[in-house]
């Protein structure tokens, strides 16, 4: 039983008794003794009532070399939520948002600090831990030792953690150490290998120290904590001086998606007042739950964090340092007055980058060039321009972010606590149930099968690998994209983007995926070069495309799915290539696919190694393939170069490599 039955059950037991006493079920000297025992229950009872109802009386945060946790403007904490809501609070804490943000402590930092010396082009770090104390030893080519510094945050713990420490006891500027670990992996990478952008600076690592001192304070803590505030300090000619960066909570707590508390702690002091609430069907005024709102404004919730949006102007980027955002749960964010969200697929790019502040990164480090979304953290933005969320039909329901997702996991769902965490999905939405809620004529298997062209059960005849396919990128690797859409070549030609017919079946061309579009849907054949129609989209993506493109193909050869549909024994050629990509994610990302394909389970190779070691590598790879297909026994195609002999047709792969987009990527994800 929950704390609100087993609290309920005492107050019905502490009625009950006296009215027994009443009826003589008691002598008097029995009675007495039993109004003792009923005047002792309530007053147990009342202390219970009293104390589930209490705002947080936490410990003020005086921590002077840290941003702090302070609680303003309504909001009373998640350990307050705990006391009447515990099955909710043990979900939430079990989950990443709940750590997105942290004080570094042994149970919070993932990363090893057992003396690891790193190093990035000119910064040599040394990582201690002493007690319960994490530090780095900073030392840069030319400048020396620069001191030993406390680590005091950390930032992410899902897939990748961040460090965060401060140069002085009496400072809130957060400074970014320039490496990150990577959790699955094991290991640390630089904070520049970690994203998809090319590095031009010629002291690296440096530029890490210089570009990320104060970026916590000013840009992370928009969506990394629960109402958080820079708080700048500037003297009299507005010059910056200081900051005293606070927030509500660290990391993504209750009150980010359910409102400021104060005024439901406070209604819920009344215990009369707080069953009639548990027993009412009428939703409770004081306090905001998303569920409950209409499907746009209740995805907005989520999409004041995994959306891109920019403040309006100059003045309203003050107010955010100084106040924090004035968004809560169950507003709509179209009507901010400090904010806006960047929308390519509904307003022209002129009328976008017209709102945009000054300074803005450009619209291509967040959207394909039709406006899709291409970068993670940014699901909102994908789904609201997915028909199923914008459709007009009034007897169909509106799909929003929590058709598929849940924050808390129900009591009856079986799956692990961590399973479920993963990526906070319902039971069974990684199926095609998903989409069966609105789609009911699915249901039926023989109608999939015969909508999809795909055998009922295989990887083809999954609604999401066909309309969201894998075209997001972040966290070094690809996501599923957010906005529900069918396979196009136009729009492969268009933008681009991998269409999910070719970045499933490797091997195809343009011309293929064309051809079967038009047979099965009618959808109009686009025109296509000689190449679109005879080499596979997938290696004029890998060998021509932009590094965008490049890492999503770099993904997409060690994906399972695409494994299946296109073989295996292929590959390696072109993740070998990757190994010397300009990109140190696109290598890191080639890497662990090739690793996947027979014969490189052990495939030893440095991705951030100097570019000799990286062609040593490439010739390796190319040698443990060679090998492996010559007992293979499959058969050849012309579209992913390989001749009769099983070679690659090397000029017309030198050709294309040398066609390669060079343009340069720097994704916002």
């Amino acid at each position: 039983m929950n704390f609100e039955g087993w609290l309920f059950g005492i107050l019905l037991f502490a009625a009950f008794v006296p009215l027994l006493a009443k009826l003589g079920g008691f002598s008097v000297q029995s009675r007495t003794a039993g109004f003792g025992v009923v005047s002792l229950w309530l007053c147990l009872t009342g202390a219970m009532v009293w104390a589930a109802v209490q705002t947080d009386q936490r410990p003020p945060d005086l921590a002077a070399n840290r941003p702090r946790e302070v609680l303003t403007d309504g909001y009373v904490g998640s350990d307050t939520c705990r006391s009447c809501h515990p099955g909710q609070h043990a979900t939430w804490s079990d989950s990443y948002h709940r750590t997105m943000t942290q004080v570094a402590t042994p149970e919070s930092v993932i990363g090893k600090f057992d003396n690891v010396r790193l190093v990035d082009g000119v910064v040599e770090a040394t990582l201690q831990r002493e007690g319960d104390q994490f530090t780095v030893d900073l030392t840069v080519r030319g400048q020396g030792h620069l001191g030993r510094y406390p680590i005091v945050m950390t930032t992410g713990s899902h897939h990748m953690q961040a460090y965060w420490f401060t140069t002085s006891d009496t400072s809130r500027i957060m400074c970014m150490l320039p490496f990150m670990f990577l959790k699955e992996d094991q290991r640390w990478v630089p904070r520049r290998a970690a994203f998809l952008e090319e590095s031009t600076s010629n002291r690296p690592g440096l530029q890490t120290l210089n570009q990320e001192r104060g970026t916590w304070n000013r840009v992370c803590i928009r969506c990394h904590t629960t109402h958080g505030q820079p708080r700048p300090m500037f003297d009299d000619k507005d010059q910056f001086t200081s900051i005293d960066t606070r927030a509500s909570e660290f990391g993504i707590a209750c009150e980010a998606c359910h409102g400021p508390g104060h005024e439901h702690v406070q209604a819920n002091r009344d215990p009369i007042q707080r069953y009639a609430n548990h027993l009412s069907d009428k939703p409770d005024e004081t306090i905001v739950n998303p569920k409950g709102l209409l499907h746009e404004v209740s995805s907005q919730v989520c999409g004041q964090c995994h959306g891109v949006n920019l403040t309006l102007h100059k003045e309203a980027a003050r107010r955010w340092e100084e106040k924090g955002f004035d968004f809560r749960p169950g507003d709509d964010m179209s009507k901010s007055s400090m904010r806006f969200m960047v929308q390519p697929g509904c307003l022209s790019t002129s009328q976008v980058k017209s709102r945009m502040p000054a300074g803005s990164p450009s619209l291509d480090s967040w959207f394909w060039e039709d406006g899709m979304i291409r970068v993670s953290g940014r699901e909102f933005n994908g789904l609201i321009e997915s028909p199923c969320f914008k459709s007009a039909d009034p007897h169909r329901k509106k799909m929003s972010c929590m058709s598929c997702h849940q924050m808390h996991q129900k009591p009856d769902d079986p799956r692990p606590r961590k399973e479920w965490a993963n990526d906070q999905l319902g039971l069974g939405m990684e199926t095609n149930r998903a989409c069966i809620q609105c789609h009911s004529q699915f249901e039926d298997t023989d109608h999939v099968a015969a909508h999809t062209h795909h055998a009922t059960g295989s990887t083809g005849s999954l609604c999401y690998n066909c309309h969201m396919p894998h075209t997001t990128y972040g966290l070094m690797k690809a996501m599923r994209s957010h906005t529900v859409d069918s396979p196009s070549v136009k729009a492969s030609l268009e933008t681009g983007r991998p269409n999910a017919c070719n970045q499933c079946h490797l091997d195809k061309t343009l011309g293929w995926t064309a051809e079967h579009l038009s047979n099965w849907y009618k959808i109009p054949k686009p025109k296509l070069s000689k190449d679109e129609q005879e080499v596979a989209a997938s290696v004029l993506w890998l060998l021509s495309g932009d590094a965008g493109q490049r890492a999503l193909m770099a993904w997409s050869y060690g994906w399972d799915d695409a494994k299946q549909a296109s073989g295996s024994h292929w590959q390696a050629p072109y993740l070998a290539q990757l190994l010397e990509d300009p990109y140190h994610a696109v290598r890191f990302i080639a890497e662990q696919s090739l690793r996947k394909l027979p014969g490189f389970a052990d495939f030893g190779y440095k991705f951030m190694g100097n570019k000799a070691r990286r062609t040593t590598a490439r010739k390796r790879a190319l040698t443990i393939w060679a090998q492996t297909a010559a007992t293979a026994n499959t058969a050849h195609s012309h579209s992913i170069l390989l001749g009769d002999d099983g070679r690659i047709l090397q000029s017309v792969f030198d050709r294309l490599l040398k066609a390669r987009n060079n343009r340069r990527i720097y994704l916002l994800e």
